[in-house]
């Protein structure tokens, strides 16, 4: 019965990574989720507190996908560097990286190509408020 159970959890767990979206180590093998993620982040957007500067959301091309870039807001640390990390977002809403941001810009070191590679810049929201 054991045998059984671990049989069947193996044979999920081995068709949730199937169906997963594409992470950062494989950003360009075809998302499998479905709907506008941009909408529903711009909608959790427009749930928090005005930032400063202003949120924005960015749609790019970075690694043959459709990703999203959030900036604005900021944090600083007592020596007066910026602590505000800008997240990266793929077409199914899960953190790519930090691509920009932090103390030296340079985000979480995830992507650092990101800057020099992602194509096709749109603004796509801008926080009106």
């Amino acid at each position: 019965m054991i045998r059984l159970f671990a049989y069947l959890l193996t044979a999920l767990l081995s068709l949730g990574g199937m169906v997963a979206c594409s992470t950062n180590a494989d950003l360009d093998a075809s998302p499998s989720c479905t709907g506008n993620f941009s909408e529903t982040l711009i909608e959790q957007l427009k749930q928090e507190p005005k930032r400063t500067p202003v949120a924005e959301v960015t749609q790019y091309t970075y690694q043959g996908q459709m990703v999203y870039l959030v900036t604005g807001g900021s944090g600083t640390v007592s020596n007066g560097a910026s602590i505000n990390l800008n997240y990266l977002f793929d077409s199914c809403g899960k953190v790519v990286c930090a691509a920009s941001g932090g103390p030296n810009n340079d985000g979480d070191g995830i992507c650092p190509d990101f800057k020099t590679t992602a194509t096709n810049p749109v603004l796509i929201w801008r926080d009106p408020r």
